[in-house]
């Protein structure tokens, strides 16, 4: 089963004579064009994520592609100054953040993400999703 068509916004050219352009998705296994660009891939893309397995939307790839995989992304949680290195407390040896922080496991695959890197819903993991 394929994915509804994505839109396929065109190049414009302006006024001035400037182009403006919207960021096109390609298939993960063939790399046809499949049309704009998400919100959520472009957040991943700002964010040096990994773009999410797209070969269900592809005509080609669709029928035989597999369901997108779950991703494991570990994200740390904590005051900013402990997060940048900029507090005063205490860093057991060998680790990279101080003791007032944690690091918690998400699935990436069903998980939202801003393009500022604010995760704004964080899917648990183990993820419980089937697809």
């Amino acid at each position: 089963m394929t994915m509804p068509a994505r839109t396929h916004t065109p190049d414009r050219t302006n006024p001035d004579g400037t182009t403006t352009i919207k960021m096109q998705r390609a298939c993960n296994g063939c790399g046809t064009q499949l049309g704009d660009v998400t919100d959520q891939e472009m957040a991943r893309g700002i964010n040096g994520l990994p773009l999410p397995d797209v070969r269900k939307e592809c005509p080609t790839c669709g029928p035989t592609a597999p369901e997108p995989r779950c991703l494991p992304m570990t994200t740390v949680n904590g005051d900013k100054a402990c997060l940048d290195g900029q507090c005063d407390h205490s860093v057991e040896p060998g680790a990279d953040y101080c003791t007032n922080t944690d690091k918690h496991t998400a699935c990436l695959t069903h998980s939202t993400i801003h393009s500022s890197g604010a995760i704004t819903h964080a899917e648990p993991w183990p993820c419980q999703h089937t697809t």
